[in-house]
């Protein structure tokens, strides 16, 4: 990013019990840091990173370009891939609480088809908390745009493992389960319900398939620059017969970021991977999440989004994650010290969560990615800045 491009910056609010000031200077510094790493002259793309307390704005920061010759601004979207499962996860939830449905209630429930090859005892919480043993397609050639082909294939299809308490991170399928119960219990796509109930009410800048009119405002993501880490996950990556490839690669096939900028793909409705939006959409919502009182979701609701129901070695990114119903949970500390923070993270180092114990909203959207699908050293730099403490391993 070129020097003396300017941040955006929204003053902090007063407040008890947090070193506000304090927490949200680091936090200044460190995104500082971040996008003045790119030599003048080199499109390195932007970022921006905000924080909301209680609904209401702390701190709001971008930085860089978000395409050649624009700037980013405070206004700038952009894909924040699989950080779109938490928004996708809030639908659902809510969904379920209008109708009144128990997680316990297995899916087959609302979507009859679901039971086919040993499935019928499938419940809501599997699905949610990556224990169905759906984290990958079996039928290989599927349009990540075609919602019917790829849920009639899901239904019909065994799991990828016998049931037996583990997980596996569905990172392409698990938005298409979502919008299919959506579907089937609200009568509408699970974009249409997130326009609805939360977008248009709380003015969001955040969509499941962009508004044609504004594709040429997202900023265009830019490929990592460097080859991931050697390990487990990298290694099971390559493999293109293991779960993790599989996982991560169908239905769609490999999506580079070049297809993902395309206005095909900006306009699909994709929730698991394809929301675009500006991070304080993004914080605010997730202040909401975390607060007490939301007009949008009733305790059991809000215990539902941060109460770990999946912990331990994840079969498909070959690492420990823990999940709720829907949402990353913090067993790990991805999401710093709160051990009820929830959120979740998209590839190339986007992250959003809600800190409970304090109301927090946090979320941070680059446009030029890092390798992996976990939080990288810059992400975790930032949620460290917050909080001040060690950035997590």
């Amino acid at each position: 990013m070129e020097p003396g491009v300017p941040l955006g910056f929204t003053a902090p609010h007063a407040d008890d019990g947090f070193e506000q000031a304090a927490a949200l200077d680091r936090l200044e510094q460190a995104f500082a840091a971040i996008t003045g790493q790119a030599p003048a002259g080199v499109f390195a793309g932007g970022a921006s990173l905000a924080v909301w307390r209680n609904g209401q704005p702390l701190l709001s920061l971008h930085g860089g370009e978000a395409a050649e010759g624009r700037s980013w601004t405070a206004s700038t979207p952009c894909l924040i891939w699989s950080a779109s499962k938490g928004v996708a996860a809030a639908c659902t939830l809510h969904v379920l609480q209008e109708h009144r449905i128990s997680l316990t209630a297995s899916v087959a429930e609302l979507w009859p088809e679901f039971a086919a090859a040993g499935k019928d005892t499938i419940t809501l919480a599997h699905v949610l908390s990556h224990q169905a043993g759906l984290a990958a397609i079996d039928q290989q050639g599927l349009a990540i745009t075609d919602h019917e082909a790829v849920v009639a294939s899901l239904a019909a299809q065994p799991p990828n493992w016998p049931a037996d308490g583990s997980h596996g991170y569905g990172a392409r399928t698990f938005g298409f389960l979502l919008d299919e119960i959506v579907r089937r219990l609200a009568g509408e796509t699970l974009g249409s319900f997130w326009e609805r109930i939360f977008r248009r009410p709380l003015g969001l800048d955040l969509w499941f398939g962009l508004p044609a009119e504004l594709i040429d405002t997202a900023a265009t993501v830019i490929a990592p620059k460097t080859p991931p880490a050697p390990g487990p996950f990298t290694k099971a990556f390559v493999d293109r017969s293991s779960l993790t490839r599989r996982a991560l690669s169908e239905p769609g096939g490999l999506l580079s970021p070049a297809a993902m900028n395309s206005p095909a793909m900006r306009t699909a409705s994709l929730p698991s991977l394809g929301a675009i939006a500006t991070a304080d959409a993004l914080a605010h919502f997730y202040s909401l999440l975390g607060g007490d009182g939301s007009p949008f979701f009733r305790d059991e609701s809000r215990a539902a989004m941060r109460t770990t129901l999946s912990n331990g070695p994840d079969r498909v990114l070959i690492d420990q994650t823990s999940f709720s119903a829907g949402f990353m949970t913090n067993a790990h500390g991805i999401f710093g010290p709160c051990p009820d923070a929830f959120g979740h993270p998209g590839a190339g180092g986007s992250l959003a969560f809600a800190d409970p114990s304090l109301g927090l909203g946090f979320a941070f959207i680059p446009s030029a990615m890092h390798p992996g699908a976990l939080p990288g050293p810059r992400t975790r730099s930032l949620v460290a800045a917050l909080y001040g403490v060690a950035p997590s391993a």
